[in-house]
């Protein structure tokens, strides 16, 4: 069909359904989902009226430019959906992994997993920040009781009336940078258009008050600890060092200098469970540690009591051999590179 200029007439692209109500829906194309692999359209309604027909046609053609942009979300995916392939990509240590996959399954999934995320907005991740400061067990002020048990039992007195208790300002925290690393990749990667946190109000920072222990209290617990050598040194270097429990764990002999009185630590160990590996240190750097001349004394006096005890059964210290271990040889993890 031609017009009269004779030249083709342009085809039309999407379509303008009027609905039983009057309103009318407007419909484009927008390609194939990149999730489900199924059509994906965009879809707006009109209300009825005398201009319904005018607005419908100004509504079409911002959609098709909206597709012709790529400014349109490429899918219909859920939060879960966007959980599920945000966790199956990040690159991050197994323990940290582990961390995020509780917190999203805790406070992000049972609260907003089921939401389209287009349909995510500043108001709604406002009420699900005020959710988690109201109450951790998300119960929104309904009554219930916690039981001690699952399952059919008889109550007991561990069986207990819910009382609310607020989610740490930490942990909402954690909530929020989880949420923050999805929704930024689901931008990145044309799942949404416009990331919904940057119109939401960020959790307050946390306020952080350390109380470590006195000067009194400290020299009582290292003298309570020191009748074992091996728990007393444990704790005598967390305090002098300042390292953390895997770290303190994962020192071996072969990093420990005492002649010139530097304590090298290049890794740490880890624990899921029951089951412990080692991995590199949180900052996945390694530091050298200057030690005090009574921290080196106390230290010789302590390797020696080690060969000593593995002398005694025929064994002997390696030069990887740990630090603190429960094996009286003290077993070593990896060499350390060039040594």
């Amino acid at each position: 069909m031609t017009g009269s200029s004779g030249k083709p007439k342009k085809r039309q692209r999407g379509e303008i359904e009027t609905l039983p109500s009057g309103s009318l829906r407007v419909r484009v194309y927008a390609g194939v989902d990149a999730l489900s692999g199924k059509r994906n359209y965009l879809v707006e309604t009109v209300p009825a009226g005398p201009k319904a027909a005018a607005e419908a046609d100004k509504v079409r053609r911002r959609l098709v430019h909206q597709v012709d942009e790529r400014r349109n979300p490429r899918t219909k995916a859920t939060v879960n959906q966007l959980m599920d392939r945000y966790l199956e990509l990040l690159d991050v240590e197994e323990t940290t992994l582990d961390r995020y996959e509780q917190t999203i399954r805790v406070h992000i999934r049972p609260l907003l997993g089921h939401l389209p995320l287009a349909k995510l907005d500043g108001e709604t991740l406002d009420n699900h920040q005020a959710i988690l400061r109201r109450c951790r067990a998300h119960c929104d002020g309904r009554p219930f009781v916690e039981h001690a048990v699952d399952g059919p039992h008889e109550c007991s007195e561990k069986c207990r009336p819910h009382v609310c208790r607020p989610l740490a300002t930490s942990t909402i925290r954690k909530v929020h940078f989880c949420l923050s690393g999805a929704l930024a990749r689901a931008v990145r990667w044309r799942w949404i258009t416009v990331n919904p946190l940057d119109q939401a109000e960020p959790p307050r920072g946390g306020r952080s008050d350390p109380n470590p222990p006195t000067a009194d209290q400290a020299a009582a617990i290292l003298n309570a600890a020191f009748p074992d050598v091996m728990w007393g040194c444990l704790l005598w270097l967390a305090m002098t060092t300042g390292a953390r429990r895997g770290e303190l764990c994962a020192m071996r002999w072969d990093l420990l200098d005492l002649d010139r009185a530097v304590l090298t630590i290049r890794s740490s160990i880890a624990q899921q469970g029951t089951r412990t590996w080692e991995k590199d240190t949180k900052t996945h750097q390694q530091r050298r540690i200057a030690l005090d001349n009574n921290t080196v004394s106390l230290l010789r006096t302590y390797r020696q009591e080690c060969e000593e005890n593995a002398a005694a059964v025929g064994g002997a210290l390696e030069p990887g051999s740990r630090l603190f271990s429960a094996d009286i040889n003290h077993p070593g993890g990896r060499q350390s590179r060039g040594e």
